[in-house]
């Protein structure tokens, strides 16, 4: 039973660590100072409520799958909550009738005797929650099916043993009708259709292992297991915003909103008094996108000896342009991680070649800048592989 509790144990202190057609994009037109994100969530965001109905089937010492009367049934209800798309928890509460059957030897010598035996049970379970569609690929908030994965801890209490057992007990088969409560893991699958924005459709098997006693009867071995199949419905719960499920939001950078907001303060200033106005002309420098970039290899953000050229030839570009300022913009392919590992991972990209830059070509870190997509922004449609790219942006200079 130490085997089951440190399994379980560790399942549960391992869940906080968790945490189309073809379209072109002209490169061009990829904005500098903006990422799309999921939204800032708080604790009381993602919460859910489920209830479900079904059938369990007992594995214990005498298990007969022609035996339809093993078949007893199964209510239940959960409440959790998501921490992100991918992972998730629940605290999942059952009632169960469950049927057992005596050995074939016991049931031979006593033909009058009813050979399948009952009892209730109740079982509470803390659960980690992972969907693997989110884990293995992008969140999409329009997809409607997911496949959940289960794990979890708790335990199963026995009682009410149906009033035959005693008889059994008289021919000297041993079972204990007092019941008791029973440590116990699980593992499973749950199937998860998205009926609409409130309403989840679930079927969910899972495989229960406990102590051999459980059934009132410990045998020649340490444990017995049962399994669940049910199906259900799960309510989401309104956030702080008013949705029901995760949302992307396009995050802009906060430095370049504070600068705007200092031009413009600094400009009301000018105004007052207004100085005599004779020709206002104006030079619009838009933004362009350079011809040379850096590649990196999958889920590297280490510079090759090749790709250095292309830095050297950036900082090159700055030195005979003292009119701009460069942009270092990190990408990452859709298809190497999840998003948040290929924001960080666009980042680190980004930072590597700006310190390439300023350490080893001596460009003044005044006149570049870094910004990340992740995965967020593909520039390149054709081929994947291409994303994995720092791109250089100009933009004017303040002097």
């Amino acid at each position: 039973m130490k085997k089951l509790i440190i399994l379980g144990l560790a399942a549960a202190l391992a869940l906080p660590s968790f945490a189309q057609a073809e379209k072109k994009v002209d490169i061009a037109s990829i904005k500098a100072d903006s990422v799309t994100v999921l939204k800032p969530y708080k604790a009381k965001d993602n919460w859910f409520f489920g209830v479900y109905a079904g059938t369990n089937f007992s594995f214990g010492e005498n298990t007969r799958f022609n035996k339809g009367k093993m078949f007893g049934p199964s209510f239940g209800l959960s409440v959790g909550k998501w921490f992100s798309p991918a992972v998730g928890a629940r605290l999942r509460w059952a009632i169960l009738q469950q049927h057992h059957m005596v050995n074939t030897e016991m049931e031979a010598a006593y033909p009058n005797l009813d050979p399948v035996y009952k009892h209730g049970m109740t079982s509470v379970f803390f659960d980690g929650l992972f969907n693997f569609n989110n884990i293995f690929s992008r969140y999409r908030e329009d997809s409607r099916f997911n496949v959940i994965g289960v794990l979890g801890i708790g335990f199963n209490s026995a009682f009410g043993f149906s009033d035959n057992s005693a008889d059994w007990t008289n021919t000297g088969y041993e079972i204990d009708t007092d019941g008791g409560t029973y440590l116990a893991i699980h593992a499973g699958l749950m199937l998860n259709y998205k009926l609409n924005n409130a309403i989840d459709l679930n079927l969910e098997a899972t495989y229960n292992a406990t102590d051999d006693a459980y059934n009132g009867v410990r045998y020649d071995r340490k444990y017995d297991g049962y399994m669940y199949i049910v199906a259900g419905m799960t309510w989401h719960f309104k956030d702080q915003y008013g949705d029901r499920r995760f949302r992307y939001v396009t995050m802009t950078d906060q430095a370049k909103i504070d600068e705007l907001n200092r031009q413009i303060n600094d400009q009301r200033a000018q105004l007052v008094p207004p100085p005599p106005v004779t020709k206002v002309e104006e030079k619009v420098v838009e933004n362009e996108v350079l011809n040379m970039t850096v590649s990196f290899i999958i889920d590297k953000y280490n510079i090759t000896d090749l790709q250095k050229d292309n830095v050297k030839a950036a900082a090159k570009y700055l030195e005979d342009h003292p009119d701009v300022n460069l942009i270092i913009t990190g990408y990452a392919d859709v298809q190497t991680a999840y998003p948040a590992y290929n924001l960080r991972l666009s980042k680190r990209r980004a930072e590597a070649v700006y310190n390439m830059m300023v350490d080893e070509f001596n460009v003044d870190p005044s006149r570049i800048r870094v910004d990340y997509k992740g995965d967020t922004i593909q520039p390149y449609q054709k081929k994947n592989e291409w994303n994995r790219v720092v791109v250089f942006i100009t933009e004017p200079r303040n002097k």
